[in-house]
């Protein structure tokens, strides 16, 4: 399919302090018009820890938006004029207490197309140091390492339900960890 939609105009419906609701008008080339409401997101990094050969460091946070606690990688939303690798370097040591010698990224994903302009770049970080973590105000963090074969047990049983580790893994095991 070609894209032969054209975007009329957009209407602010709500204003949050992480992204703007808006209600858009688009067009198909045939003059067919429709309306959508979608979440204008400024992006994220997600990385994903590699501590060693074969271990990840892994939190475990409260999501507000599901009502549950979950293990995920670490993850935040790009500031103002913030690239994705900043953010990604930021981010690691808040959330884990680790830093990253080495970066790599494998990846970028849209993980709500249907509803959101959100793009996350997705970064592989090796040689952690320990450093300080420095959660924000509304962050209950707790931190886990887990081992290649347990994550991927994890991930298996359903007790990782979140998108971008589940796609962080893949990218792993497809780019670096080859299977």
């Amino acid at each position: 399919m070609k894209n032969d939609f054209k975007r009329l105009g957009s209407k602010l419906i709500y204003k949050a302090r992480l992204f703007d609701l808006k209600k858009v008008k688009t067009r198909r080339a045939n003059g067919h018009e429709f309306l959508h409401d979608i979440l204008f997101h400024p992006g994220a990094a997600v990385i994903v820890p590699l501590l060693s050969a074969k271990e990840f460091v892994l939190i475990r946070q409260y999501r507000t938006a599901c009502a549950k606690v979950i293990w995920e990688f670490p993850a935040g939303t790009l500031e103002k004029g913030e690239s994705p690798l900043h953010c990604a370097k930021r981010e690691i040591i808040e959330e884990t207490g680790y830093a990253a010698k080495c970066w790599t990224k494998l990846g970028t994903f849209y993980p709500a197309p249907g509803i959101s302009t959100e793009l996350m770049h997705l970064y592989l970080a090796r040689d952690l140091v320990k450093r300080q973590m420095s959660l924000d105000q509304d962050e209950f963090i707790q931190r886990r390492i887990v081992s290649l074969k347990e994550l991927h047990r994890m991930i298996s049983k359903g007790m990782i339900v979140d998108a971008k580790t589940i796609i962080g893994f893949f990218y792993y095991r497809m780019k670096i960890h080859r299977f």
